[in-house]
């Protein structure tokens, strides 16, 4: 089998959990996918993205969190610090050293907390959605009250989804939200950063996006916003816009 043509699947054990992995060699710096809330490395932008890196010849690295996808653990578990600690761990085993990181939804919170943890090469942004466990669970007087009376793993608060099964937050991604906000303030990241958000996302405003790049020290920020794009932005259209945005990048990115 030509592994550089097909990529090779593997995990990675942090904190005794097998994180799953699919790794495309190639040139470049590699171009690290991080799926958001829920969602996971076989998904519509993740698999686009695995055919622009065989046609570029570019490394590519896909990633599930613990209780996501093909990763063991279990979702309940999951917080922000705990994944974006799987997604460092994974791309410190198996592509270590600056990346391109894509981050979907939650995944851009992600991209830009291990973005101003390390140096990166740059960072995209589809329909980011830092902070989202502020702003974008609209809990209600009674729902904050019994916060403090639910375990880490209790599920705190449930919300409609238009993707299926509602979606469920536990108490414990609550609290360690709070703990990782990026917003308000200064987002300590300098590499380039292009933001894409589609201003029909019913999920998360598009003008956060405009917030985001206005908090970034980083002097290398764009945003592009789709005027008839959803929160998703996995039309063809769309996956065209995100691939250009890579090929896009300054050199070395």
């Amino acid at each position: 089998m030509d592994r550089r043509a097909e990529g090779v699947s593997g995990t990675v054990v942090r904190a005794g959990v097998d994180l799953a992995y699919c790794f495309r060699a190639g040139a470049g710096p590699v171009v690290v996918f991080l799926p958001g809330y829920r969602s996971d490395m076989a998904g519509t932008k993740a698999l686009a993205l695995d055919t622009w890196a065989a046609s570029r010849d570019r490394a590519l690295l896909r990633l599930d969190y613990s209780g996501c996808g093909a990763s063991g653990g279990d979702f309940v578990d999951g917080t922000i610090s705990r994944w974006t600690a799987d997604a460092a761990a994974v791309i410190a085993a198996v592509a270590p050293g600056p990346a391109v990181l894509v981050g979907s939804s939650m995944g851009a919170w992600i991209a830009l907390l291990l973005a101003r943890a390390a140096l990166h090469e740059a960072v995209v942004t589809i329909a980011g959605a830092p902070d989202f466990t502020d702003w974008g669970l609209a809990l209600t007087t009674d729902e904050r009250a019994l916060l403090p009376r639910y375990s880490p793993r209790d599920i705190a608060a449930s919300r409609p989804s238009q993707y299926g099964d509602p979606y469920r937050y536990t108490a414990g991604l609550i609290a360690d939200g709070a703990t990782q906000r990026l917003l308000p303030g200064e987002i300590a990241v300098d590499c380039a950063v292009r933001l894409l958000h589609g201003q029909a996302d019913a999920e998360v405003p598009w003008r956060l996006s405009l917030d985001v790049a206005a908090a970034l020290r980083s002097r290398d920020v764009q945003v592009t916003l789709v005027k008839d794009g959803d929160h998703r932005l996995s039309r063809p259209q769309d996956l065209v816009l995100l691939t250009a945005t890579l090929d896009a990048l300054p050199r070395g990115s």
